[in-house]
């Protein structure tokens, strides 16, 4: 049987499967991409859009996509960028796989307005990079989906990977700044460091912050995607500057490692 929850997966006899969105301007590309798409076992349903507007009001009509494809320039500009910013808003599951054939030239951008960010793609589109690209954005899902457990006021929880924005440390009290809601328990900051992913970087003695949600680094500073500043100390500026540039680098040029 089928099952299609609100975050765009489905479910054939357990087995996971997916709904892929791709936008683009350029009809050949979206029957290329979606015909490559719908080869592959994985893929349940793929919606083709010729401009980012409609996918948005699709997603705000109720529709939801775990994976978007997503061209970076209409018209002369990086459109895409900013849509798939405001698809962060609006499902903050939604990962994003940027296609263009301007790589380097948005790069930039890119850094300063962050997405769910999955992957980048070259055009004209290899089919076997797609595959991989879509495989790899499957499996940071399912880790998102697992949590970090810790007691919280008396009760357990399970905090999802990809809603914490930053870890806090001050004296014996650990608090878990997620995109909605804090919780605090008592740990050490290096202990929970070790339950969680890569995607996680100490960057001061008091602070651990999720890369995915950084904006920027500025000077010794890291300011998140919800505006908060966090220091870097001086100890740990080198290794965070290079953690988190390797770390969007391996996003974003993935498919030059592989050519």
């Amino acid at each position: 049987y089928y099952s299609l929850d609100r975050r765009g997966r489905t479910g054939l006899q357990g087995e996971m499967c997916m709904r892929i969105a791709v936008c683009d301007d350029e009809p050949l590309v979206l029957e290329y991409v979606k015909r490559a798409l719908d080869r592959l076992p994985e893929v349940d349903d793929c919606q083709v859009f010729s401009e980012p507007g409609g996918l948005l009001d699709a997603v705000r009509d109720g529709q939801r996509f775990g994976i978007v494809i997503m061209d970076i320039e209409w018209n002369g500009k990086e459109a895409g960028i900013t849509a798939a910013e405001q698809l962060g808003r609006l499902d903050a599951e939604a990962r994003i796989i940027y296609m263009t054939g301007y790589t380097r030239q948005y790069v930039q951008q890119i850094f300063l307005r962050p997405a769910n960010l999955s992957g980048f793609l070259m055009k004209p589109v290899d089919e076997a990079l797609l595959r991989e690209h879509v495989h790899k954005a499957m499996e940071e899902q399912e880790t998102a989906r697992k949590g970090l457990l810790v007691k919280s006021k008396s009760t357990m929880v399970t905090i999802r990977f990809d809603s914490i924005l930053y870890l806090e440390s001050a004296g014996h009290v650990v608090t878990i700044h997620t995109q909605t809601e804090n919780h605090s328990c008592y740990d050490r900051l290096e202990k929970l460091l070790e339950r969680l992913p890569e995607s996680f970087l100490q960057c001061h003695k008091s602070y651990i912050v999720n890369l995915n949600e950084i904006q920027r680094i500025e000077g010794n500073r890291i300011l998140m995607t919800n505006g908060t500043e966090i220091p870097i100390s001086k100890s740990r500026y080198g290794d965070t500057r290079s953690r988190y540039f390797r770390y969007m680098e391996g996003l974003l040029f993935s498919e030059g490692k592989k050519s």
